[in-house]
């Protein structure tokens, strides 16, 4: 290296840019030989400014580390001190209870195996004020779902799930516990869910819900708790069958059950068409959901008076009594029922809500002894002429949705137009709120008269209409129609023109009653959507 470019003298100053041309930098290019002695000129000089800078930084990065050192230092210092003066350090031990009961609330925990990443698992692992304010509040861990259909028997962190279940059981001290237990297996336990299931029947006299499913032999190894159960008040049972049994029977397991109110046999999704035989002290139940032939259902209803909600899904065929005395549900407030072919057996004189798969003769003649009726669902309606009928069949009805081919839209809305043709008697002259979902019949789709619908709504917004809720497989509703949904949305209604079946039908029909029938699923009627909820019905 030429000792020119080397010295001192040039380190101390930066160095001029190249005049190199950037087609040779840029590129593989090789320079012209004239070009040689400025690339290494340019070379020598950068080397050396390059020296003499890193000799600069070094004792300026050792301050800067230094000075960064205590800045960090002093940092974490002033959130401590703000953290000690802050408004949240003086919120009451009590009211952090409060916020932890909401958080841990089983609707925002997982339906599956308890973990240690949620609820109080969660709240217990932030600071050592929040774990003993967790530990000390028994409330927080009554809650032990025990999930295993998506943890199969090999799972790790199934196989650690005891220690977990032991906490929960000891760290909950005598509070009343909320149990849910499904196998991974549908009939039988692994020798892990066994010993859980084991631990926790330990602990039967603080049940107060339960949610449990298994063959006959799974209740029958529960032998213990018989007696046992004093302030169990929801009992979600599904049975399932273990060897093609043509009936289940889980005995009376439950008949000694001082605080029962809510049952449910075989009424959830996983619920089956085998006939289940359960002794429970029907006389004190207040809401009752379950799958069973009608003779099974008669047996129960008639010991039942004291029923406010009821949901009935009707198994194999139905076998009814033509002579056979009706059964006086005095109490009976909400109704859903999957075959409206036995509602003329039942006497429900306070009822206010009523949800049925099926349109027939039946169902109307059913209405008319209903005097304080308020919310209809109808799911299945085979002829235009059951329209009217029905609708001259509720004139107390407020909240009506109805569940019918795209062919009887016209038949629908011209009885919405002019409700009293002939009678003089006007038709739902107390409806305020209308659910209409409208599908194609043997998938034929026809063209929905949009001026007949305008003529429909204002015929019932003038009246007392004040909610509308529709669907139509592709409707397309035309700028005219939408002007005016908007101006009678200015006029105070609610108009709702949904573009999902399944999200109007959650809007129809509340979750404790979902409604759920074969003829919906396939082919013309493919609707219902499967939940978990206990209320439910599947046909």
């Amino acid at each position: 290296m030429d000792a020119t470019f080397s010295s001192p003298n040039f380190a101390n100053k930066p160095v001029d840019p190249s005049t190199i041309s950037r087609d040779i930098l840029d590129t593989n290019e090789p320079p012209a030989e004239s070009n040689l002695p400025s690339i290494r000129e340019f070379v020598s000089r950068g080397s050396a400014r390059r020296t003499f800078l890193d000799a600069k930084i070094a004792p300026l990065k050792a301050e800067l580390d230094k000075l960064l050192e205590e800045r960090d230092s002093l940092d974490t210092e002033i959130r401590r001190h703000e953290g000690a003066v802050s408004p949240l350090r003086r919120i009451p031990a009590e009211l952090i209870s409060l916020i932890f009961t909401f958080a841990s609330a089983r609707k925002f925990m997982g339906t599956y195996l308890i973990n240690t990443e949620e609820g109080p698992w969660v709240l217990s692992a932030v600071c050592s004020r929040w774990r003993n304010i967790a530990l000390s509040q028994p409330s927080l861990w009554t809650c032990i779902s025990l999930n295993f259909t998506d943890d199969g028997p090999d799972s790790p962190y199934a196989a650690g799930i005891l220690p977990i279940v032991r906490a929960h059981l000891e760290r909950s001290q005598q509070s009343p516990l909320d149990i849910t237990f499904h196998p991974f297996f549908e009939t039988y336990c692994t020798k892990m869910e066994q010993c859980v299931l084991d631990l926790l029947a330990l602990h039967s006299d603080r049940w107060e819900t339960l949610t449990f499913s298994g063959s006959p032999s799974m209740y029958g190894a529960l032998d213990s708790i018989r007696d046992n159960l004093p302030i169990l008040r929801r009992l979600n049972a599904t049975v399932r069958s273990e060897h093609g049994e043509p009936a289940l029977d889980i005995s009376d397991l439950f008949e000694s059950c001082p605080a029962l109110q809510e049952a449910f046999i075989n009424g959830g999704r996983y619920g089956g068409d085998k006939p289940v035989s359960a002794d429970l002290p029907y006389m004190q139940l207040l809401r009752y959901s379950a799958s069973n032939p009608w003779t099974n259902h008669v047996h129960v209803l008639r010991s039942a008076t004291n029923l406010v909600d009821c949901v009935l899904r009707l198994t194999g065929r139905l076998h009814v009594s033509a002579g056979s005395l009706p059964i006086l549900l005095p109490q009976l407030r909400r109704l859903s029922i999957s075959r409206a072919g036995v509602l003329h057996h039942l006497e429900t004189p306070a009822l206010q809500e009523l949800y049925c798969c099926d349109h027939s003769s039946v169902l109307h003649s059913f209405l008319k002894r209903l005097p304080n009726l308020q919310r209809l669902f109808v799911g299945e309606t085979q002829s235009a002429a059951d329209i009217g009928s029905l609708l001259h069949a509720t004139p107390t009805i407020t909240n009506l949705m109805l569940y019918l081919p795209m062919a009887f839209a016209s038949d629908l809305f011209s009885l919405l137009e002019n409700p009293a043709p002939n009678s003089g008697q006007s038709a739902i002259p107390a409806l305020d709120t209308l659910s209409i979902c409208l599908v194609p019949l043997a998938r034929r789709l026809g063209p929905i008269d949009q001026d007949q619908l305008l003529r429909a709504v204002e015929a019932q917004r003038s009246r007392s209409l004040r909610t509308l809720n529709l669907y139509a497989m592709k409707f397309t509703p035309s700028a005219a129609t939408l002007r005016h949904m908007q101006s009678f949305r200015e006029q105070g209604m609610q108009i709702d023109l949904s573009a999902d079946r399944d999200l109007l039908y959650a809007t129809m029909v509340d979750s404790d009653f979902r409604l759920y029938d074969d003829h919906y699923h396939v082919g013309v009627y493919e609707m219902f959507s499967f939940n978990e909820n206990t209320f439910e019905l599947f046909l």
